[in-house]
């Protein structure tokens, strides 16, 4: 049994890694049969992991087709922006309560490093998917803090999606610019413990992103 659940993990890391990395083509269809073959892994693991990733709406099974990556909906957006309204609302409320303490300053002091990292960024190559990665960086920090670990455990499943809406808004002129600006009011509400701020700036950033992704997807 244990064995059987080391390979069920094993084939799907390898498989979320290939489709962070990119090396899944949208709209095309993959053969479960053919890439477990080519990958090392067995059919019973790999179907299983595709079976899970299709859950987390990673792919799209196709039946007696194979799968291929998941296309993302409306619905899809939206649910992702208030999953995360709702659990990043409560983590900063929680890290401006304990700013005084060890643990405080040291999750405030990551996320300042983070900002710092993205204006460089802004300033130099202007990568989206740097960019990118920095915010997500900065948003999983705070999600860390509070140790919770069912909360990282949902904002996990959702890195991929979370990552690239956060590219594709990041696409639209200015909004690297204005990402700065509102990651410097949390960390200046933090220090004011500023709850309301807080909950309200949340809002209007998550907002913003959502938005942009939707016009996108619509245009």
């Amino acid at each position: 049994m244990k064995e059987t659940q080391l390979l069920q993990t094993q084939a799907y890391d390898y498989l979320i890694e290939h489709i962070k990395k990119g090396e899944l083509q949208p709209d095309t269809i993959y053969s479960l049969n053919q890439l477990a073959k080519e990958s090392g892994f067995s059919r019973t693991p790999f179907r299983d992991a595709v079976l899970r990733l299709e859950q987390e709406r990673y792919l799209d099974i196709l039946p007696s087709k194979g799968f291929i990556l998941h296309k993302m909906t409306r619905e899809d957006i939206i649910e992702t922006y208030q999953i995360r309204n709702a659990i990043e609302v409560y983590c900063f409320k929680q890290l401006s309560q304990n700013l005084h303490t060890d643990r405080g300053q040291q999750y405030y002091k990551k996320l300042f490093s983070k900002v710092d990292s993205q204006k460089e960024i802004a300033e130099t190559t202007c990568s989206t998917e740097d960019f990118g990665r920095k915010d997500y960086e900065f948003h999983r920090s705070l999600v860390q803090y509070v140790g919770n670990e069912s909360m990282l455990e949902i904002y996990r499943r959702f890195m991929y999606r979370i990552f690239w809406l956060n590219v594709t808004s990041f696409s639209r002129e200015g909004r690297m610019e204005e990402t700065i600006t509102e990651h410097e009011a949390f960390l200046r509400m933090l220090r004011e413990h500023d709850m309301n701020g807080l909950e309200n700036m949340v809002e209007h950033h998550l907002t913003t992103a959502q938005n942009i992704n939707l016009k996108l997807l619509e245009s």
